[in-house]
């Protein structure tokens, strides 16, 4: 992070194999810096964001996902979002336990979902199970070839199954490899 008169410059994490920033300024001086920033930056809308921070594997908690998941289910100690060492919060002795007592068997993992649009809440099915949801939907937008990119946690086990959106018969996940390691995991 840098800050000076033209305000704060934040280095996020990286997604599609490039850096990305936060310019954090006022409106005035953004509009005013736009025609410099177009020759030497990729400039996007929201959704062009959205999809970023997907491939970046930074997950966004929307109402939709609120109180669904603990911190380690949607990979944020993995990304220096869980402070183990200080501070004091709701739920704090479930997020301490999962870290230093329990075994995580789920995680949250990329995927691509073909001629289908997926909200952040939906839920997953493995075909082996195909009764109960192995997942949800973190975050998911539209990646330009007709289907969605998301965010999915998942059960770790069903990560090597066949997982569709919606139910058992609903569109099919392609999971891919995350910019970082799920601890010993390979997607």
């Amino acid at each position: 992070m840098t800050s000076g008169a033209d305000g704060t410059l934040v280095r996020l994490h990286d997604a599609f194999g490039a850096p990305r920033y936060l310019w954090l300024t006022s409106s005035e001086r953004a509009i005013a810096a736009l025609p410099g920033l177009g020759a030497n930056l990729a400039l996007g809308g929201n959704a062009a964001w959205q999809l970023a921070a997907i491939h970046a594997g930074v997950p966004q908690i929307l109402p939709a996902t609120q109180e669904q998941f603990v911190p380690q289910m949607v990979n944020l100690e993995l990304l220096g979002g869980v402070n183990f060492k200080k501070g004091c919060y709701p739920g704090q002795e479930i997020v301490a336990r999962s870290q230093y007592l329990g075994k995580l068997k789920r995680r949250t993992a990329l995927a691509s979902i073909e001629n289908a649009a997926a909200r952040a809440g939906d839920e997953v099915f493995s075909t082996n199970d195909p009764d109960q949801p192995c997942g949800m939907v973190v975050n998911a937008a539209p990646n330009g070839l007709g289907g969605a990119d998301a965010l999915v946690e998942v059960k770790l086990g069903a990560l090597e199954e066949d997982v569709r959106l919606g139910s058992a018969a609903g569109a099919v996940l392609r999971f891919a490899p995350l910019p970082y390691s799920l601890d010993a995991l390979d997607l």
